[in-house]
């Protein structure tokens, strides 16, 4: 997914389950919103037992997929 050069930062609470895009045609991003049909891909599930923040790769360059490792800042 690469629609923006900072981390998508999303506040998620205690039993938050969330679908990533993996597949980098989501109208929703970070998050699925189906578009993935069809193209063999799924979204990353992650369930969170405590309230956090999270980081989501924007740029498509993380080491860490879905999540973001600071890459976008490398030129």
């Amino acid at each position: 997914m690469s629609s923006q050069n900072k981390p998508y930062v999303l506040d998620v609470n205690a039993g938050d389950t969330l679908y990533l895009c993996q597949c980098g045609q989501s109208k929703n991003a970070p998050h699925c919103d189906g578009s993935h049909q069809g193209s063999g891909k799924t979204p990353h599930v992650a369930e969170y037992a405590e309230a956090q923040k999270v980081f989501v790769c924007g740029c498509g360059k993380s080491g860490n997929n879905p999540f973001c490792d600071g890459a976008h800042k490398s030129k």
